[in-house]
């Protein structure tokens, strides 16, 4: 516990002031605390690829911010394009033309973009998805999917991946309290990756139905991939039923390629919302989508309210233009492409060699690993049959030995453009070492088949 005294120190201080010790729950470390680790560790500074705590130990970052670091920490040409701007000013409550400038830049990028309506966080970017979806059918009822996260809103904190239980059936589950029971019976919660069953209830309910949310590769229960033609069977049903299709890409887009995860799979939605990459780690979210459905947004009872001071602000507008221009960049994407695929085959080696039942399922800029028999993992329920104890084992070690992945095996592991071949040589050389380690604590796997 030495070797994060001072952190120890601060979250025994912030207890008394911050309810849980943290401004986000996600940010504890239930797992390894109190007996390895403190609750939480405190950041003193990140660079590139690397992190430090307060107690100066330094690590190669696999969190980024849960996603949003997909050029490296304090990047310098998006420092510098901030820097610009902020001697002019930080809010000014009018339009400023940086946020044509990058509307028309992802215009161009993004499938799904005719139109564009910024905000500050995923949050509140799906929450005006869904109310737009709403107005456009007149229908009130929504569709999302065991295991994937939209946000805190009360419309969509329903069924995630630790709270299914296959004792309770599969009707919405409250994920939080506040949240009124009333709201549930708006809320149908579905298996990701179920044809069969997604498609009796539309049939059934679909014109209660207004949209269809969901995370076109799974980034909240680990990192779990649509099944071939599993998106396109939404796109049609939507079609066929008068259903708003929305993908939320807060963290697939601009991570997985310049034009998300509807690129990848070749899916239009209707409505799309972003937000993490997008910033390099300065606070934006966005909903695009086709021109009918959003030009309601705007001002009088017959359209739908959005609003935001800090909306479109020019900090986060200068940030993001400067992102796009990188990511527009062939070797940036090449490189973490790269660098992804090596660090995964490395990792599936290392349990190969070593008689380990792990697999290691993704993406090359965001994936997870997980402890199963299992040959894959297609949804949140099928995830409940892997060893979650053996992955906490791993990360306490590899955080110990100065590489951070997050506590929580339902998050994925993320790569940056600032990721280099000698950190993939040490990160493999830290994450043989543990595994070795941890087998000869652990020699089975607790799982379910």
């Amino acid at each position: 516990m030495n070797k994060f005294k001072k952190s120890q120190e601060l979250f025994d201080e912030e207890l008394k002031y911050l309810p849980g010790g943290t401004t986000s729950n996600a940010r504890l470390w239930h797992n390894v605390c109190p007996t390895d680790m403190p609750c939480a560790i405190f950041a003193k500074k990140a660079k590139g690829a690397y992190l430090w705590d307060v107690d100066n130990n330094k690590y190669i970052d696999y969190r980024l911010g849960y996603g949003p670091i997909i050029l490296g920490h304090a990047y310098p040409k998006v420092l510098n394009a901030v820097k610009k701007v902020m001697k002019d000013g930080e809010v000014f409550a009018l339009n400023n033309e940086l946020e044509l400038k990058l509307a028309k830049k992802i215009n161009k990028a993004v499938k799904c973009a005719e139109m564009i309506r910024y905000a500050n966080s995923g949050t509140e970017a799906t929450m005006t998805a869904v109310r737009v979806a709403r107005a456009f059918t007149k229908k009130d009822k929504i569709l999302k999917f065991e295991g994937h996260y939209h946000g805190h809103h009360d419309y969509v904190l329903f069924s995630l991946a630790k709270h299914i239980k296959s004792d309770l059936g599969k009707k919405p589950i409250n994920a939080s309290l506040g949240i009124p029971n009333s709201i549930r019976n708006l809320v149908f919660a579905e298996e990701w990756n179920d044809f069969d069953n997604v498609e009796k209830t539309i049939k059934r309910h679909h014109k209660e139905i207004a949209c269809i949310i969901c995370e076109p590769v799974t980034g909240n229960s680990a990192v779990i991939p649509p099944e071939p033609g599993f998106l396109n069977h939404l796109r049609e049903l939507c079609n066929k039923y008068n259903i708003v299709l929305i993908f939320d890409e807060v963290k697939t887009g601009f991570r997985l390629s310049l034009g998300g995860a509807q690129e990848i799979y070749n899916v239009k939605p209707d409505l799309a919302t972003f937000a993490k990459a997008l910033g390099n780690g300065f606070p934006i979210a966005l909903v695009a989508g086709k021109k009918e459905i959003m030009e309601l947004i705007g001002t009088g009872r017959d359209h739908v309210i959005h609003g935001g001071t800090y909306s479109g602000n020019p900090i986060s507008m200068a940030a993001a233009n400067s992102v796009i221009d990188e990511l527009q960049r062939k070797e940036v994407f090449e490189s973490m492409d790269i660098y992804g695929r090596k660090l995964m085959k490395g990792m599936r080696e290392t349990y190969d060699d070593n008689d380990v039942d792990g697999i290691v399922q993704g993406f090359p800029t965001m994936f997870q690993t997980m402890f199963t028999r299992r040959d894959k993992i297609t949804n949140c329920r099928a995830g409940k049959s892997c060893d979650f104890n053996y992955f906490a084992l791993l990360q306490g070690e590899l955080a110990r030995n100065g590489i951070m992945i997050d506590e929580d095996p339902e998050e994925a592991i993320y790569i940056s453009y600032s990721h280099k071949q000698h950190d993939l040589n040490k990160t493999l050389q830290i994450f043989e070492n543990a595994v070795k380690k941890i087998k000869k604590v652990k020699k089975t796997l607790i799982t379910l088949k």
